[in-house]
């Protein structure tokens, strides 16, 4: 298991390392720490100073283990292996409250005195932030990762995001994971950036193809509406001036795309509409491939019975 317990640290108070840190140092004496914000406060910049006085936490543990010190290979914590919910992006919707995980890799020391993740937004943390987000473990003082080999730790970190309450619609796009990782190698890691990922506005994208049924050699019309959401009017709008592909396939074959068409704007703003020639039954649907700010969505094929 991991030697980590992180305490939360509040201003002039000394810290108790947990059970498992006591037990790898051998000690059973207090830490005096530098001050930093207590749960109750919020906001990014008590967030970052909450994220900072945790890894300090862990560094102080690693400091005040002279057995891990004397038996310390001349080696670096490495991370590795990390992801935003499977992969490199998570989507939020208009309403509901969306959890996001992101998991890691720690490897490189046999024991870990803690690592965790935080999300943020801005260029900088000192001079330009604009969110800051610590995970549900780091505010319930839950170690996120369990130990996975003999130098070896899998994390997971979780993030509840509220729409309503959290984001507006310039927080749309690249984020970054700040994350540190405390071992008994000689090296550790304190990054800013462990990695860029994107916070995307939902989006979902109608299509219908009419008549139906239609007599052959008729106008078959195929109108679709794309659209994502607003997190500064919590509603979905459509998504103007984007480029949508209008796929086609018989009954029994696969999509693939015969034209590329730009969505209106205005009062038909993310809307496209199309026309084809009835000739024989055929299915029909829209493809949006997705932008930095917005996730790729493919609507539900229409077939249309020509007789």
């Amino acid at each position: 298991m991991s030697q980590h317990s992180r305490a939360r640290l509040t201003s002039g108070k000394k810290v108790t390392l947990g059970v498992g840190a006591l037990a790898a140092s051998g000690l059973a004496v207090g830490l005096l720490v530098t001050p930093s914000a207590t749960a109750s406060e919020t906001g990014a910049a008590e967030a970052l100073k909450q994220s900072r006085a945790g890894a300090a936490d862990a560094s102080a543990a690693k400091a005040a283990a002279p057995k891990a010190r004397a038996a310390r290979a001349a080696g670096s914590t490495v991370v590795s292996g990390v992801t935003v919910d499977g992969g490199n992006s998570a989507q939020v919707g208009t309403t509901n409250t969306q959890t996001i995980t992101v998991k890691w890799t720690v490897s490189g020391g046999a024991t870990l005195y803690g690592s965790q993740a935080s999300i943020w937004r801005g260029t900088d943390r000192d001079t330009d932030l604009q969110q800051f987000r610590n995970s549900e473990e780091f505010d319930a003082d839950i170690d996120p990762c369990v130990q996975s080999g003999d130098t070896t730790y899998s994390c997971t970190a979780t993030f509840k995001i509220d729409p309503q309450r959290d984001l507006k619609n310039e927080d749309a796009g690249a984020w970054k994971i700040a994350l540190y990782a405390i071992t008994d190698a000689v090296t550790d890691v304190d990054t800013d950036n462990a990695k860029t990922w994107y916070l995307k506005r939902w989006s979902r994208l109608s299509n219908n193809a009419a008549p139906e049924p239609v007599a052959k050699g008729k106008t078959i019309t195929i109108t679709g509406k794309l659209e994502r959401a607003n997190w500064d009017t919590h509603k979905y709008a459509g998504y103007t001036q984007q480029t949508v592909r209008l796929q086609e396939r018989s009954l029994t074959g696969s999509y693939a795309t015969t034209s590329s068409h730009i969505t209106g704007t205005g009062s038909l703003a993310g809307v496209e509409k199309q026309t084809r020639k009835a000739t024989t039954d055929r299915c029909y649907r829209y493809k949006f491939e997705g932008t930095s700010t917005t996730p790729p969505v493919t609507a539900t094929g229409d077939c249309v019975d020509v007789r």
